[in-house]
Formats: structure tokens, C-alpha cells, sequence
């Protein structure tokens, strides 16, 4: 038997799992593990469900999406702020569509934000996807949280990457994205970065350990909902059990350790043959 939900029971969830008015709330999702709305088109799902968390939150909540465009790194493709799609799913694509909602501006991982906090969050994006001043870094910063919905939180954490990068992990480095990228009609020449793995390496994040964690300590709250559930955490929650986490192991967030190979980057050993023997990092 197919499951079903009606509309006041979406509200009734994402109430119970912990979401309240005036929350800032990072949402992914796979819409179709809960089951069919009652009485609601499917063209009309995707906004059904961004009305039931607005309902919850109020208009000083804001919901943040991850819109990302992979393309633009794996293939080349232009970025246009305003118009490329957004590659993470329905519900997110519905988020960016939305009037009032604004887009953060990086061609590979741009996050939308609609609500009362909408501009404070995703407006004057530095050039980078994670770090200092990162709509991420402003989530943590305001109390955020991350809901999904029909997924679970260790497949779908994408603030994870911002903690990573804050750990310094040893399989991360920094990229210099290449590429059209277009925002008000005007193409925008100045670099983008990013902090990436090395795909070499067969890098595969495995966040189980990590939710693992978060039950222990009452951190994460799981909710039943149609034919699958919702779960929520506090972003400083997540934070500080991650970074607890690596620094007893800085693989705390991958499925395994990668094997690096000596004398080769990241393990590339003494720099006595690649620079001067009286380093210079700044001009005298």
C-alpha cells in the first residue's frame, strides 16, 4: 500500500521534529520516500512542501537549498545566476523559482534562500564555496539547522564540507574554477574557488559515524512521516561533534583513509628541492 500525507500533516511534522518560527533551516530532500500528498497535483509537491515548512517558521524563517550546477565543473557549462537550474532536485529547483528567493553566487555550489533572512544569508557571496563568510559560515553564525526530508542526515549533510575545510583535512585543495559564470546580464571575469578532493584517490565521504554521534548525545530528532521520515540537527551541533571527531581522526567524515602516496601531494614530504633554502612568503 502506497502511502499518503495530507498537508496538515506535513505541518504537524516538521513542527514536532523541531523546526519553529524564525528559523533558518538548510533543507534537503527526496520528496518521493514520504509518499503521495493527499489532494495535491504533482506539479503542485515541490511547493506544497516549501508552504508547509514556511507555515512552521513563519515569514522571519528562512529556508536555505543547495542548487548546485555540477555541470559547470564536469562538463564546462555556463553559470547563469538567474536562470541555470538547480541540480539537487524538485524541491530545491521550486526554492530558487520561488519570488523573493535569492541565489548565492558560485557556479558550482550556489545555495537559495528564501525568507526573512534571505539577503543577509546569500547576498555579497565571497569567491569561495566554504569558509569565512560562506552563507554556510552565516548559518552557523545565526542558529541555523538542517532538516531532510525522506533521507537520512548522514547521506545529506552538505555542512559537513564546511567543517572539513575548517579542520584542515589532508584531502582537500583548492581549485581554481574555470568557466563562463554570468550574473545580471554581465559576465563575471573575476576566479572562482573551491575546495575539492582529490579524485585519485578514491575519496568516499561516509557520514555514519558522524549521526552516529548525534543520537548519542540527543543531538538529531527523527520524526515518521508518510512512508519514511524527517530528521533534524542544529548546524552548532553538528559542528562541534564533527570537529570532536577529527581531531581524534581526520578521516572521521570519509568511509576509509585514503591511501596517499609518499613523496606525492598531499604526501609530499621536505620542500628542500622545490624552494629557496631561506623561504620568502612575502615580499620584503
Amino acid at each position: 500500500m502506497v502511502e499518503s500525507v495530507t498537508f496538515g500533516e506535513l505541518v504537524h511534522a516538521f513542527r514536532e521534529v523541531g523546526l519553529e518560527p524564525g528559523d533558518t533551516v538548510n533543507v534537503h530532500s527526496r520528496l518521493f520516500s514520504i509518499g503521495r500528498l493527499l489532494d495535491v497535483a504533482v506539479r503542485d509537491i515541490p511547493a506544497t512542501y516549501v508552504n508547509a515548512i514556511r507555515e512552521v517558521i513563519g515569514e522571519t524563517g528562512t529556508i536555505v537549498v543547495p542548487t548546485y550546477t555540477t555541470s559547470f565543473g564536469r562538463f564546462g557549462t555556463p553559470f547563469i545566476l538567474e536562470e541555470s537550474p538547480s541540480e539537487m532536485g524538485v524541491f530545491s529547483e521550486q526554492v530558487r523559482r520561488t519570488p523573493g528567493s535569492i541565489r548565492s553566487l558560485h557556479p558550482v555550489q550556489s545555495l537559495t534562500a528564501l525568507g526573512g533572512q534571505a539577503q543577509a544569508l546569500a547576498a555579497n557571496h565571497p569567491r569561495w564555496n566554504v569558509g569565512h563568510d560562506t552563507i554556510w559560515d552565516r548559518m552557523l553564525q545565526c542558529g541555523g539547522k538542517a532538516l531532510t526530508i525522506g533521507i537520512p542526515l548522514h547521506r545529506a549533510l552538505s555542512f559537513a564540507h564546511q567543517i572539513e575545510f575548517l579542520a584542515c583535512v589532508p584531502y582537500l585543495y583548492h581549485k581554481i574554477l574555470d568557466g563562463e559564470v554570468y550574473a545580471g546580464g554581465e559576465r563575471i571575469q573575476d576566479p572562482f574557488l573551491m575546495a575539492v578532493r582529490y579524485l585519485q584517490y578514491d575519496i568516499v565521504y561516509d557520514l555514519r559515524r558522524l549521526e552516529a554521534s548525534l543520537h548519542e548525545k540527543s543531538a538529531i530528532k527523527q520524526v515518521p512521516l508518510g512512508g519514511g521520515a524527517i530528521w533534524l540537527v542544529r548546524l552548532a551541533d553538528a559542528f562541534q561533534i564533527s570537529m570532536e571527531g577529527l581531531q581524534r581522526d581526520p578521516y572521521y567524515l570519509l568511509q576509509n583513509a585514503p591511501s596517499f602516496l609518499r613523496g606525492k601531494m598531499p604526501l609530499d614530504g621536505t620542500t628542500i628541492n622545490r624552494e629557496l633554502t631561506s623561504p620568502r612568503y612575502f615580499l620584503a
